[in-house]
């Protein structure tokens, strides 16, 4: 996993190395930058990207919320981690979908939590769903599942780009799934907690999508009282988990 880390105190910002180095067994590869433009001109350089960026808020040769959006429109996966001297400037990451903000002096425990999120995060979007139609096999990033409805014997999985079928049992849907990303809402709804835009009364309201697009309405699906109330538990949980800003 690779990280860079933006700071012009590169000092100060290494103790987030340091940190992680000592106290965690998972690989990671840094990259230092002193300023915005050449974090930039280095990712349209090698045209790749990283998957955690820690930008200081204080940097005074670049605006760090700007920085930030220029990464989002270059990389949408990425987590993006500002790190300041104080909490001023917090309510201006709510545009770049942060996925934290750490004060300074950060503490071992507050970053260490900050990266095991980071780390459940990534192990969800790049987990997969396996499952066989009609003798194929297919393999499906499981962030890109919508939804899952099962009607009868056949299960539809409803996907960001198409629907596909399977014989799967709900039973052996959900042993497949990640349970941090996924809820049963229903007997025959499995929906991923990612695309979820409004929880009603006796429906739930997901993102629609045709052909990879997102329309401008949403889909409503109907949820059981059975399943409700752990519904709400777990994506209190996942939001919680997320910091989505």
């Amino acid at each position: 996993m690779k990280i860079a880390l933006c700071d012009n105190n590169q000092k100060e910002i290494g103790n987030i190395e340091k940190i992680i180095h000592l106290h965690t067994s998972q690989q990671y590869e840094f990259d230092f930058f002193s300023n915005g433009e050449k974090l930039i001109r280095h990712l349209n350089e090698i045209g790749t990207s990283y998957n955690i960026y820690f930008i200081s808020i204080e940097m005074t040769e670049t605006d760090s919320v700007a920085l930030a959006q220029q990464i989002r429109a270059f990389d949408v996966e990425a987590l993006i981690i500002f790190v300041s001297d104080d909490i001023k400037r917090m309510p201006d990451v709510f545009k770049v979908q942060a996925f934290d903000y750490l004060v300074k002096p950060i503490s071992s425990a507050c970053l260490l939590e900050t990266m095991d999120r980071a780390r459940n995060y990534f192990n969800a979007i790049h987990a997969y769903f396996e499952f066989s139609f009609n003798r194929k096999l297919v393999v499906l990033p499981m962030n890109e599942i919508v939804y899952i409805a099962k009607s009868g014997r056949v299960a539809y999985i409803h996907t960001t780009e198409r629907i596909y079928k399977t014989y799967l049992t709900m039973a052996e849907i959900i042993a497949k799934l990640d349970k941090h990303l996924f809820a049963r809402i229903h007997g025959s709804y499995v929906v991923n907690l990612n695309y979820i835009v409004e929880i009603a009364k006796n429906e739930i309201f997901v993102k629609q999508f045709e052909d990879g697009l997102q329309q401008e309405n949403n889909l409503s699906l109907p949820m059981s009282r059975t399943f409700k109330e752990e519904l709400k538990v777990s994506y209190a949980t996942f939001l919680k988990a997320r910091k989505s800003l």
